[in-house]
């Protein structure tokens, strides 16, 4: 446009650049959604047949990977649990348009996450004596 007489003096659609702040909070909510049903599926398998107490006579003195009913399953669980909670509480505050929480939140849960990631690849491997 030349001159202001030639303009039909509309506002014109300007992208927010802020937008991405939003696609990757709803990425990785999605993203840990995933690594959450992978610990759901590992949970549900724990040890399975390398299980001391189940299939093999019950021996003290073995990694925790090798029981069963092991507190640190749970409490892996329960970790990977509250990182999708917390991403999740992210995404409702990107729709609620309070980037600010929703970056917090994100970020909160992605240093859950790695930890729950660092913990489960230092755990002993299973059926290991």
């Amino acid at each position: 446009m030349s001159s202001w007489r030639e303009s039909d003096f509309r506002e014109r659609d300007r992208k927010d650049p802020r937008r991405w702040i939003g696609r990757g909070v709803h990425v990785w909510t999605f993203v840990s959604l995933l690594i959450l049903l992978n610990e759901q599926r590992r949970d549900g398998v724990r040890c399975d047949q390398d299980c001391y107490g189940t299939y093999r006579t019950y021996e003290a003195g073995h990694p925790w990977t090798n029981y069963p009913d092991a507190w640190q399953w749970d409490a892996q669980n329960i970790l990977m649990t509250v990182a999708f909670l917390v991403a999740l509480a992210g995404s409702v505050f990107v729709l609620a348009h309070n980037r600010r929480r929703a970056v917090i939140l994100t970020i909160a849960s992605i240093v859950i996450t790695a930890a729950f990631v660092i913990w489960v690849q230092v755990s002993p491997p299973v059926g290991s004596d």
